[in-house]
């Protein structure tokens, strides 16, 4: 768990310094726990060690749905680019309906679609961030479009590694990324982290994935 160990300080590092100059929300966001405690999570969701690692180390903080029956998440924001929303682990099960479980009320149906290795962890604009529970590493997918699930990190780490990239070159242009005219990603962000994505990645359609389900590049 080293590597991911890393890879999360910094993810945490970057996120906190990005917030404090141009977040948008207060007490939403991913935050290490004091002390390892075992997360509460339906026996029914398949976890990676990970995964659990994750949740027995680091917390979903959403000071607005405290006390409501809102599914509790944190706030990852990429620039004004793209904002995921991270599902705390006691309402993983919520967030795999749609997905693994499908049907308008329950008893919810298995999807005879969905790999059961499969956990959706967080969304953007309600496509799934998808984690592989089965395979070595816990590499992550993403699914936009209403397409099929695309690989954007071999690993766990990896995907913490881009994240903090991209939210470090995010402050660098102080959180404007988008155009304000026609909306599209700043040539020059582009240019400042796709070497950088590459050098973590490798896989060039790793790079291609994640950008496009970022809505950074089509």
């Amino acid at each position: 768990m080293k590597e991911l160990n890393t890879a999360l300080i910094r993810f945490i590092e970057q996120q906190n310094v990005y917030n404090e100059a141009y977040g948008l929300f207060k007490d939403h966001d991913i935050r290490p726990l004091a002390n390892p405690q075992a997360p509460v999570i339906d026996e029914r969701i398949p976890l990676s060690p990970e995964l659990i690692y994750f949740y027995s180390n680091y917390e979903m903080v959403d000071a607005k749905a405290e006390g409501t029956l809102k599914m509790k998440s944190a706030a990852v924001e990429i620039g004004d680019a793209a904002l995921l929303f991270f599902v705390a682990p006691e309402h993983l099960y919520r967030q795999q309906l749609g997905y693994r479980w499908i049907g308008m009320q329950e008893p919810y149906q298995e999807s005879p679609d969905w790999k059961l290795q499969h956990v959706v962890i967080a969304n953007l604009n309600d496509d799934p961030l998808i984690v592989d529970t089965q395979a070595p590493q816990s590499p992550v997918y993403a699914a936009f479009a209403g397409g099929e699930p695309h690989p954007i990190a071999r690993s766990f780490a990896e995907f913490f590694d881009v994240l903090a990239i991209l939210i470090e070159a995010a402050r660098v242009y102080e959180g404007e990324v988008k155009d304000e005219e026609t909306y599209e990603t700043k040539p020059e962000y582009l240019e400042h982290v796709i070497p950088l994505l590459r050098e973590v990645l490798e896989e060039e359609e790793y790079v291609t994935h994640l950008l496009a389900y970022l809505s950074l590049q089509e």
